[in-house]
């Protein structure tokens, strides 16, 4: 049974002014997550489209250990927060809760991630390159990097220098790529960038 009182006290806590009583509303949906996630889905998919983004946010935060069960709604959820142009959401999207979700079940998600950067929208393509540099990434490194040089050709900043800063961690990790990548052709933006940060070992990552 959906409880309203606690889902009332998660909206108060998300919409706080203070960082650490937010992060007991992402808190709390984790532990809902943890055992009625299909009970209160129908309150999330209506969270994530809800106009504060700090509500958004929470929902996002709150899938980072979500049951592998739960993997394809938990992606659907994020999924509509791809295209999110808010910073706070984004922020804790891609390198984040994308990231978690995605560990699910990786296979899935990489042929998701796939088929969603086919898509011109910057939030979405940026949130998917930022996810292939932290935790799903580098266990995924070859299938990442394949995905990243594609993201490497967007000419938007915004998306580019995001797939570059997932490709210097990459490389930097596993260094048998370093000579593949940086033979790509028609990216001189790109491989300039990564020439002076993959040869830096004291540089920790791109603007």
């Amino acid at each position: 049974m959906v409880d309203q009182k606690r889902l009332t006290d998660i909206r108060n806590w998300a919409v706080d002014l203070d960082w650490g009583v937010r992060e007991n509303a992402a808190g709390a949906i984790k532990e809902i997550n943890d055992r009625q996630f299909a009970e209160y889905l129908p309150v999330w998919q209506e969270w994530v489209c809800d106009p504060n983004p700090n509500i958004r946010r929470a929902v996002e935060v709150g899938l980072l250990r979500i049951p592998a069960h739960h993997y394809a709604d938990a992606f659907d959820l994020l999924a509509l927060l791809l295209v999110d142009a808010d910073p706070y959401v984004r922020k804790n999207c891609g390198p984040f809760a994308l990231s978690a979700v995605a560990m699910r079940n990786p296979v899935d998600a990489l042929a998701r991630f796939a088929r969603l950067i086919e898509s011109e929208d910057a939030n979405l393509r940026w949130n998917i390159a930022m996810c292939l540099g932290v935790f799903f990434g580098t266990r995924f490194p070859r299938q990442s990097i394949n995905l990243l040089h594609q993201l490497s050709f967007d000419r938007r900043r915004f998306v580019w220098r995001a797939a570059v800063s997932s490709l210097v961690k990459l490389l930097r990790r596993y260094p048998q790529y370093r000579e593949e990548v940086l033979a790509w052709q028609d990216l001189p933006d790109v491989l300039a960038v990564l020439k002076k940060y993959v040869q830096s070992e004291e540089t920790e990552g791109v603007e």
